[in-house]
């Protein structure tokens, strides 16, 4: 057996016990060992003898009144540290580097800053397209697909302060091309909840099309909005199309790297 071969080799007792655990965080409620050994794809008996151990260690916990397992402090606190040590974009650059080559569109990453929704990162095409975007531009709240994300799952009264301010500054990309009403404003913003998207399409840039998926935090907070654009003929903007589903399965592969558990 090689060096190589011996390093890869694990303890797979160690592994067949964490199937238990994938399964309770996976459900994200407490779980009676009947279900539990049915999702790990065990007998009874043998999970039970996992379960023991796992208790003596803290990583779960059974309530004396129903029986049901669920994870324990010391997983707690294990998921506490691991988010403490954990930064959003560090996790999200690479999976937008990925993405970005996936589509073969650009795609950015942009967080809230001082003045709104800030661009940090862009990975590029093979596709060029004539945006004046780089990192630190700041985008529009209803004007661009990134700002309408931000506008959708911020709070209400921090998003109308920065449309008034933005409203005063010539700087902010897509900001000269908002011509919409309080009840259009809404009924957008209704839209980029139910499809877990927003998207701009010729706006504000002639020719070009944007989609953009929020990302959340273990809070279910907006932690970052992922954002791909392209030219239009190159860049389906459909709600149900290849780019739109591509888009949503990385940002919630972030959003589950971050901890969040939708619903």
């Amino acid at each position: 057996m090689t060096e190589k071969n011996k390093e890869r080799r694990g303890i797979g007792a160690i592994e067949v016990g964490g199937l238990l655990l994938n399964a309770l965080v996976s459900s994200g409620r407490a779980m009676s060992l009947g279900d539990l050994a049915r999702e790990s794809g065990m007998p009874a008996s043998k999970a039970h003898a996992y379960l023991v151990s796992f208790g003596k260690l803290g990583l779960i916990q059974q309530d004396g009144a129903t029986g049901a397992y669920q994870l324990g402090p010391f997983a707690l606190q294990m998921g506490l540290v691991s988010l403490q040590q954990m930064s959003p974009v560090k996790l999200a650059i690479p999976e937008a580097t990925r993405l970005a080559a996936s589509i073969d569109q650009t795609v950015a990453l942009a967080v809230w800053g001082s003045h709104g929704p800030t661009v940090i990162y862009i990975a590029e095409s093979s596709r060029p397209i004539h945006v004046n975007m780089h990192a630190g531009t700041v985008m529009s709240m209803l004007g661009t697909a990134t700002g309408l994300v931000f506008s959708a799952y911020l709070p209400v009264a921090l998003v109308d302060k920065v449309i008034a301010r933005e409203m005063q500054d010539e700087l902010v990309i897509g900001q000269a091309g908002v011509q919409l009403n309080s009840q259009d404003i809404a009924g957008v913003l209704t839209e980029v909840r139910q499809q877990g998207l927003a998207r701009a399409q010729g706006l504000p840039i002639p020719g070009i099309n944007a989609l953009s998926a929020p990302v959340f935090d273990h809070t279910g907070a907006l932690s970052m909005v992922m954002t791909a654009t392209g030219t239009k003929g190159s860049f389906d903007a459909e709600w149900k199309g290849e780019l739109a589903l591509a888009l949503r399965e990385s940002a919630s592969r972030v959003s589950h790297q971050l901890g969040y558990l939708p619903g």
